[in-house]
């Protein structure tokens, strides 16, 4: 059991590296990089950078140049949705259908009472009070190539 369970929480790894590869690749070309770059870098051949990550990156660019009040959640969804599902269920995603250019799509909306009627929850859970500062998030900076 302990190794199924191993091997679940490597899944979860390998869904976020592929995750924030995406982005990374979509910055990277918004920043006139290119494929052949961002292949050289991966170590793999452009095709199959290509060809792995294409319809997401496009995605993403879609969703970061497009009009929604909710880009954020829209790329939750894109790349993390089983996270996305999970704020769905707990009532912190409100979900709606709208036609957008001709096609019924999901529209996301925080449910900002909900997110804000847990708060207190969440305080007297861990114990603390409303004036303790979130964790500092540790920076990892990202090796850099000397541009050519």
């Amino acid at each position: 059991m302990e190794l199924l369970d191993a091997l679940e929480r490597l899944r979860a790894i390998e869904l976020a590296i592929s995750a924030e590869k995406t982005l990374i690749i979509a910055e990277l070309l918004a920043h006139g990089g290119t494929w052949q770059k961002a292949a050289d870098a991966c170590k793999v051949q452009k095709q199959t950078l290509h060809k792995a990550f294409k319809d997401q990156v496009n995605a993403v660019s879609r969703i970061c140049n497009g009009e929604s009040s909710e880009k954020v959640l829209r790329l939750m969804d894109l790349l993390h949705p089983q996270t996305v599902a999970w704020l769905i269920r707990v009532g912190h995603i409100e979900v709606h259908t709208a036609m957008v250019n001709g096609r019924r799509e999901r529209v996301f909306r925080r449910n900002v009472p909900a997110i804000a009627a847990e708060q207190p929850v969440r305080r007297a859970h861990r114990g603390g009070s409303a004036a303790i500062p979130p964790r500092a998030l540790r920076h990892v900076p990202l090796p850099r190539r000397p541009s050519t």
